[in-house]
């Protein structure tokens, strides 16, 4: 029997009890919706888990601090101040307190660490003519790891050695510039529109426009800001002109476009500068020794490697921390719902063989004079057990073909239906870009439930297809 044969006699049997056949693709089809939707479902919640994570911070960036911070920066997470607060510390005077540039160099040198900056941070205040942002959080690192840490630009340039105060405005800086003589100051009203919700496009744009900053908190403003309570009136200290090179994109990220970047060199300059002008009165004038880094950014490219990193930075001594630990998290609670409702998928898809495996059988025993037959005029009993096994085959893979079809229809419904307490409970969300999608259908998904439901109907039509193998012609007749 050649195999176009056997194809249209296997069809043939199958479709001559269409009920039948249809009740037992009808466990396939609703398994592999089960174990198909599941599936999605948890690629879809990665995926936006990995979309949330990049937009709070980024997943190849180790966050390294002194032993006992926890990250907690002191005085904007600039240089080191040994000040007589931390010298009075007995208890941490044992611990690795800073971070120095023998530390940096040793941690360039561990395997599957690309770049490393150290990052120091300020608060500055900053003005353009009428306008002010008083809260600046301005962070200084090397340019070559500016490009490392995402800083996608949406309008100018990426920052250069050259540019002397050179900075790049994150983009939602851009709606927190106000007008400290306007009685119309509402943060929110100037970012989102009232009655729509969506997004405005900022009216600021630092790129046309000249800028000042100081690290004085009361520059520019109209009431006095006091550190400590009580603070005499202090002489002003001569802003500082910085140019804006270039303006951050506005799917960065909004822990990114919640910042400012400055190189940390010049940086570093300036707020010496400042210092020593206004006698180091924030550090009870007496002049701070600089003593390492208080935070270091190590970027890993691969992320199979960050584990591994953060535990030999751990072993120097430091603390070292990473987005892709929460990130882990969230796949280990994504993977465990995978598995729960896989697992009901699974179960139906065992019923589903049993139900096979019960049709070939009584497919034997109505067919016994067939087979007989197919015997007696020289069939051999390989095609016997082909015949069996290609209809029991063609039963799971029309049940996988059902199933993922109406798995799709499902998934496409869903997603377009963007049910907001859906979304909410599974820990989803806008990440601005785009609407998320909850169900994510790759075609190697697609392909491997057709195998899958292929291979269970031949495993469950192998025991049938030797039982017709080994049935005695002359006896299947004689019954008959």
């Amino acid at each position: 029997m050649n195999k176009i044969d056997l194809i249209r006699m296997g069809l043939k049997n199958l479709f001559r009890r269409k009920l039948r056949t249809f009740l037992t693709t009808l466990g396939i089809i609703i398994g592999t919706i089960s174990i198909v939707l599941m599936v999605s479902l948890g690629l879809g919640m990665q995926k936006n888990m990995e979309k949330q994570m990049s937009q709070w911070g980024s997943l190849d960036i180790v966050e390294v601090y002194p032993a006992g911070s926890g990250g907690n920066d002191r005085y904007g997470g600039g240089m080191v101040i040994m000040d007589t607060y931390q010298s009075n510390n007995k208890s941490s005077s044992k611990k690795k307190e800073k971070i120095q540039n023998s530390d940096i160099t040793t941690f360039k040198q561990i395997e599957g660490v690309e770049a490393v900056s150290p990052i120091i941070e300020h608060t500055i205040v900053m003005k353009s003519k009428k306008l002010i942002n008083d809260y600046v959080r301005v962070k200084g690192m090397t340019i070559e790891f500016m490009e490392k840490y995402g800083l996608d630009i949406g309008q100018g340039r990426m920052l250069t050695a050259e540019d002397k105060n050179g900075i790049l405005i994150g983009y939602n800086m851009l709606y927190e510039f106000y007008n400290p003589n306007s009685r119309d100051n509402d943060w929110w009203s100037s970012m989102y529109d009232p009655e729509t919700g969506e997004r405005k496009p900022p009216t600021f744009n630092p790129l046309e426009n000249k800028l000042t900053m100081s690290f004085d908190r009361n520059y520019g403003r109209s009431e006095r800001y006091s550190r400590y309570g009580g603070e005499e009136e202090q002489k002003p200290v001569r802003p500082i002109n910085i140019k804006a090179i270039g303006v951050l994109s506005e799917f960065a990220g909004w822990r990114k476009n919640d910042s400012a970047y400055m190189e940390i060199n010049q940086m570093t300059a300036l707020k010496d500068k400042y210092d020593k002008i206004t006698g180091y009165r924030d550090y009870d004038g007496k002049k701070p020794k600089k003593d390492g880094y208080e935070k270091v950014f190590v970027y890993v490219p691969k992320r199979k490697n960050l584990e591994k990193v953060q535990q030999e930075i751990q072993k120097l001594g430091f603390t070292a921390r990473s987005d892709a630990n929460e990130l882990k998290q969230q796949e280990s609670l994504s993977n465990t719902i995978k598995m729960v409702f896989g697992a009901i998928g699974g179960i139906s898809l065992l019923v589903a063989a049993i139900g096979i495996t019960n049709t070939m059988v009584m497919a034997i025993y109505e067919r016994r004079k067939e087979i007989g037959v197919m015997k007696v005029i020289g069939s051999s009993i390989k095609d016997i057990k082909k015949l069996f096994l290609f209809e029991s085959a063609t039963i799971g893979l029309l049940g996988g073909i059902l199933g993922i079809l109406i798995s799709i229809g499902i998934s496409i419904l869903l997603n377009n239906m963007q049910n907001t307490a859906l979304l909410n409970f599974l820990h989803i969300y806008e990440t601005g870009e785009a609407n998320p999608d909850i169900f994510i259908m790759p075609s190697w998904l697609i392909v491997s439930a057709m195998a899958f439901t292929s291979l269970i109907g031949l495993i469950s039509g192998y025991l049938p297809a030797r039982k017709a193998m080994k049935l005695s012609a002359l006896e299947a007749i004689k019954t008959e």
